[in-house]
């Protein structure tokens, strides 16, 4: 409950973000917030989910937050990674990256570039851009603020879901939010029905 209402202090910098990446419906009524990190290997599983989700639920958008912790490689990942959206690839690119085999260096992730088509010396300049680095520091500092430290790490609605916990508990809260929209909501009604807990 008290988690609940420091999510709903950000909402905005969570969900409303310009800078954000978004896959699927671009106006679903309801979005997942994914913070991640390249070289976490729950993350690279947890794509699936995601990819499954939004088969499977047209009314749902999903935002991507590149959230590097692990190590410098994941840094120079997420740069990477927010520079080749400057060029309308990001989504392609961040699939690439978590499908590719092993560590990607950054040799490898240059390679991965070329082959998807992105224009590598534009990558390499906007890479080492301020604007980049601005969406990367504002995403980590809002992370600092919603007490995320580890990846992969959700949010939805006003609901933090830490780790890789699978398609189906993602799901069962993508249910929630739509049918509540708000925990406090939620607890009234399970109070209503005679949960001693909730009341």
């Amino acid at each position: 409950y008290l988690e609940s209402k420091l999510i709903n202090n950000f909402q905005n910098q969570l969900y409303e973000n310009p800078d954000d990446f978004v896959m699927g419906n671009k106006d679903a009524a309801i979005t997942i917030v994914e913070f991640f990190d390249y070289n976490c290997g729950y993350c690279k599983r947890a794509l699936a989910d995601i990819n499954k989700l939004i088969e499977q639920n047209t009314n749902i958008r999903v935002i991507l937050k590149d959230y590097p912790i692990l190590n410098d490689n994941s840094y120079e990942l997420a740069k990477l990674s927010v520079a080749s959206g400057f060029q309308g690839k990001y989504l392609e690119y961040h699939t690439e990256l978590f499908n590719n085999q092993g560590r990607v260096s950054y040799d490898i992730a240059i390679n991965i570039a070329e082959d998807i088509g992105i224009d590598v010396m534009k990558l390499e300049q906007d890479f080492k851009s301020q604007e980049v680095n601005d969406i990367i520091a504002n995403n980590k500092v809002l992370g600092y603020s919603l007490a995320v430290s580890g990846t992969p790490s959700y949010f939805i609605s006003d609901v933090n879901i830490r780790g890789a916990v699978g398609f189906e508990t993602l799901q069962e809260v993508i249910d929630y939010a739509s049918e509540y929209q708000q925990i406090d909501d939620y607890i009234v009604k399970e109070s209503e029905s005679g949960n001693e807990e909730a009341f």
